[in-house]
């Protein structure tokens, strides 16, 4: 069987939590790997995550906690046989779906990971894994991309926007996230945008009919599309407390780490996914956290 290449994109979040969240994680993980079965599936707005919590271990002293997540992929509704014969998918025990490989670094509050999924998702699935080891419904959690550039803090400070130019490949928006901007859901089930498309949209907040757009959703989008593969081009123009125009470059604005690894899977495995993380993990500790 011949090899398979496979991208990986490692992304780096920074948990926002109160520090009595990260005991919790630890003291909930340790109750994870001490049951025999180290998974358990788990049922949210309709669909279905197992979550399996393996040994921690440690990298120049960063202790981790690998957690591999499979997010339930409710779009298979039917297999195919060569002869053209169909039948629904029957799971009996477990789920169908997209894997999703964690590390969490409890000193540092930080999270890594990626999805041979959709990529779009990977934050919304790391906020859910989290949320199932705290112990308080009221303390909330939050992960932020860690930005390699300032431009992102100076896109919060500008007090006006004047423009917004992106392109994406429209095959990489067709299955999104949950918590996806409205822009993109929308193009996302655009009867009229077909696969393998470059679409490029330049959207002017000046003109009355943008009005729509606030700075918060602005925000959103440009967050959200900063942080995709498919995204080529992401530029927002807008102008500072002083009036003065300033034109803003997204297109690679968040820290990662790129890869590539060759197996004869069509999906990647556990040990492998560790190398990856591993890598990914020395080099933050290398590169970032200095």
């Amino acid at each position: 069987m011949n090899r398979i290449k496979k991208p990986i994109t490692v992304r780096f979040f920074y948990i926002q939590a109160k520090d009595q969240y990260f005991d919790d994680f630890i003291s909930n993980s340790l109750t994870f790997l001490n049951n025999k079965i180290r998974s358990r599936i788990i049922n949210i707005r309709s669909r279905k995550y197992l979550i399996k919590v393996d040994p921690t271990s440690s990298i120049r002293g960063n202790n981790y906690y690998p957690v591999t997540v499979v997010k339930e992929r409710n779009t298979w509704q039917v297999k195919a046989s060569r002869s053209g014969g169909f039948t629904g998918v029957s799971v009996n025990q477990g789920i169908i779906g997209d894997p999703y490989f964690f590390f969490v670094i409890p000193d540092r509050k930080l999270l890594l990971g990626f999805t041979t999924g959709p990529s779009g998702s990977l934050k919304s699935v790391g906020k859910t894994m989290l949320e199932q080891f705290n112990n308080s419904r009221v303390d909330s959690i939050a992960l932020n991309l860690i930005p390699k550039e300032k431009e992102f803090s100076t896109l919060n400070e500008l007090p006006e926007y004047s423009s917004l130019h992106f392109k994406v490949d429209s095959s990489s928006i067709t299955d999104v996230s949950e918590d996806a901007p409205k822009l993109i859901k929308d193009l996302s089930s655009a009867p009229y945008i077909e696969g393998n498309m470059q679409l490029s949209l330049d959207l002017d907040f000046n003109d009355s009919k943008n009005e729509e757009y606030s700075k918060e959703k602005i925000v959103e989008i440009v967050s959200y599309l900063s942080d995709h593969e498919g995204c080529t081009v992401l530029k927002i123009k807008g102008k500072n407390s002083k009036g003065e125009s300033v034109s803003l470059d997204f297109a690679n604005a968040f820290y990662n780490y790129k890869t590539e690894i060759e197996n004869r899977k069509n999906y990647i495995d556990e040990e492998s996914s560790s190398e990856v993380l591993e890598t990914a993990l020395t080099y933050f500790v290398n590169n970032i956290s200095q």
